[in-house]
């Protein structure tokens, strides 16, 4: 398994040295790195086990106007090496990036005390002793020290094997989810083009289409990289290099290359923040620098649990941030102060916001306490909950951050437990389906109400009440579910309550036999139109109920009876089978009809989608329902 090592501590305590000696690569790349003898960006290299795992390193810098530089490189590390100079020790950086790397959830490290052939035993013991102090209640409490010297490698044995032991305890990346990773550097190769470098978080990446973030635009993965060899696929915790096919000036730090339509963009953000012990007050609207990923976005705090957060202590906060943020559940960030800028504080995003939130509204902080606990069944309930209409199982996927498979077995068991309701891609909470069921025949019952003489209403005109036009599939099964419970039917597009009979009274029967004959006669020879049969709301009531089996609308409000239509969509079928055009001339003909009539039978055609004109004859598109 490859894994990301990643360098940490003060400015000048070996961290760079340190990495030479591992990889035999300098990772300082800079001109003004070389000359100053400082790290101002990042660095990588890698090098291999004794184990045969391979570890990505990644150097930061350690100077305090290079504090930025030094977060970007550490949201794609999988184990710390906080370096501490033997003879100097704990210096104001060492605990600078310590409190960052606590805020960014790392789990696994080693303590490496560097310069060791500069320091007397004792300068060593009281280094140690400082680190045993530094390190209570954090991930690197119990982890091992190793006291190192990159000019002689005294030492760089016991770490490369210390190295290789702790990185059995390292957790397995999430392959199954979708790709992400943000971009940490970007440059020009000539003959190749753009290329950007990243630490792959999770999902493996492939050559070929693909997407990037915030400009949202389709990219293609030209080639891929990954410890300067060429490679098909990348997987989560690598250093990974793509050549895609934008401009240099179109990409930035910070920008994510991901899966389309795996990342929404958000304005504001939920989030459990933590304040160190060093930072002052945090109050309502104060101006910060949040970092997420590898980019630096400006925003304001909004306490959700209370108002002032102390130092030392936690709060649920909605950040609302000044440019567009595309961030997943239980991403980490890190926190700095305005100005002066120094680290504040940090915490993990519990969600995306769409609406401003206000100080100690119950509910919002229930929700996020929720999902904060992240148990998945909870989580998918919690956003259920408040959905009137279907959901997509993919942005459940989305707001849970778990892997498809994952949330699809939730939801099973759910639908076991008669909680939800799933149809095809979409669920929803079986509360919300009965209602929805309710509301279904609420609007059929009143159609009847209102139009006894109508044996139902429309099944489009029912989709666009329920606002349901694109869950059809979720609408039929509503159907099928009152269909099963002899409450609704559903003929020829018409849906109606099982109960409702049409009956006509004497006078009505004698106007829809007078007014189904007047559209009969002379049928193909003079078509009439709506105007000249509906006079009054009783007409066109009539001609309502014969427009459900008896009589067709064509184009420009002609009406025709469904036995001559049938006929016509009979004769122009049989027609195409042996010959592959159709003109006005060969209809009139074959139905002996009028040249208007024909006109109009065969525009009516084309509207619906059957044939195409081509100069004076008709082609057909599709086969005739």
């Amino acid at each position: 398994m490859d894994f990301i090592i990643g360098t940490s501590g003060h400015i000048d305590h070996g961290k760079t040295t340190l990495i030479k000696a591992l990889t035999g690569n300098s990772t300082d790349r800079l001109p003004e790195e070389k000359k100053r003898g400082i790290s101002i960006d990042l660095g990588f290299s890698y090098f291999d086990l004794p184990s045969g795992q391979r570890a990505g390193i990644i150097d930061v810098p350690g100077h305090e106007k290079f504090v930025k530089n030094m977060m970007t490189g550490t949201f794609g590390m999988d184990m710390i090496l906080l370096c501490i100079d033997s003879k100097e020790g704990v210096m104001p950086q060492t605990v600078e990036h310590l409190d960052i790397l606590r805020f960014l959830n790392k789990t696994e490290g080693i303590v490496v005390l560097t310069k060791r052939d500069l320091a007397t035993d004792e300068e060593t013991e009281k280094t140690i002793e400082q680190v045993k102090e530094l390190v209570k209640g954090t991930f690197l409490e119990n982890c091992p020290i190793c006291e190192v010297d990159s000019i002689s490698k005294r030492g760089l044995d016991n770490l490369i094997q210390m190295i290789d032991s702790e990185s059995k305890n390292l957790k397995q990346k999430h392959a199954e989810r979708d790709y992400r990773m943000n971009i940490d550097r970007k440059f020009n190769v000539k003959g190749i083009g753009t290329v950007v470098t990243g630490t792959l978080l999770d999902g493996d990446i492939h050559k070929g289409e693909s997407f990037i973030y915030p400009i949202e635009k389709d990219i293609n993965i030209k080639n891929i990289q990954v410890h300067n060899k060429n490679v098909n696929v990348a997987h989560p915790s690598q250093r990974v290099a793509l050549n895609i096919n934008l401009n240099l000036d179109e990409i930035d730090r910070g920008y994510v290359i991901a899966k389309k339509n795996s990342l929404k963009a958000f304005n504001m953000i939920d989030v459990r923040l933590t304040l160190l012990e060093s930072a002052s007050p945090l109050n309502h609207w104060d101006r910060v620098r949040l970092f997420h990923g590898t980019k630096e976005i400006f925003g304001r705090v909004v306490p959700l649990d209370k108002q002032v957060i102390q130092p030392g202590t936690q709060a649920l906060v909605q950040i609302r941030l000044e440019e567009k943020i595309y961030a997943k559940t239980s991403d980490p960030f890190i926190l700095r102060q305005f100005s002066p800028q120094v680290t504040i504080g940090g915490g993990i995003i519990i969600d995306g916001s769409v609406r401003k939130h206000k100080l100690f509204d119950e509910e919002i902080i229930e929700n996020l306490k929720i999902k904060e606990e992240g148990k998945i069944k909870d989580i998918i309930l919690n956003y259920l909950r408040d959905e009137i209409f279907p959901t997509k199982i993919d942005d459940l996927v989305f707001y849970s951050s778990e892997s498809k498979d994952k949330v699809l077995k939730e939801l099973d068991e759910l639908k076991q437990e008669d909680k939800v309701v799933i149809r095809n891609d979409k669920v929803l909470e079986k509360e919300a389906y009965l209602k929805l069921l309710g509301k279904l025949k609420m609007f059929v019952i009143s159609f009847h109400k209102t139009n006894p003489l109508l044996p139902g209403i429309n099944k489009e005109e029912l989709l666009k009440k329920l606002q349901l036009d694109d869950d059809r599939p979720f609408f039929n099964y509503m159907l099928k579910d009152l269909n099963d419970q002899e409450v609704l039917m559903e003929e020829s597009g018409i849906i109606s309550s099982k109960s409702h009979k049409v009956q006509l009274s004497d006078e009505d029967e004698k106007i829809r036999k007078k007014m189904l004959q007047d559209i009969c006669q002379n049928q193909f020879d003079k078509l009439l139109k709506i105007d000249n049969v509906v006079h009054n709301q009783k007409d066109k009531t009539i001609l309502g109920i014969l427009l459900q089996k008896d009589v067709v609308i064509l184009r420009d409000n002609f009406l025709i009876s469904k036995k001559c239509y049938d006929k016509f969509i009979k004769t122009v079928d049989d027609h195409f089978n042996n010959n592959k055009t159709l003109n006005v001339k060969e209809l009139k003909d074959m139905l002996n009809m009028s040249r208007k009539s024909a006109i109009t039978l065969l525009e009516t055609l084309d509207i619906k989608g059957y044939t195409k004109r081509i100069e004076n004859d008709r082609v057909k598109v599709k086969d005739f329902k």
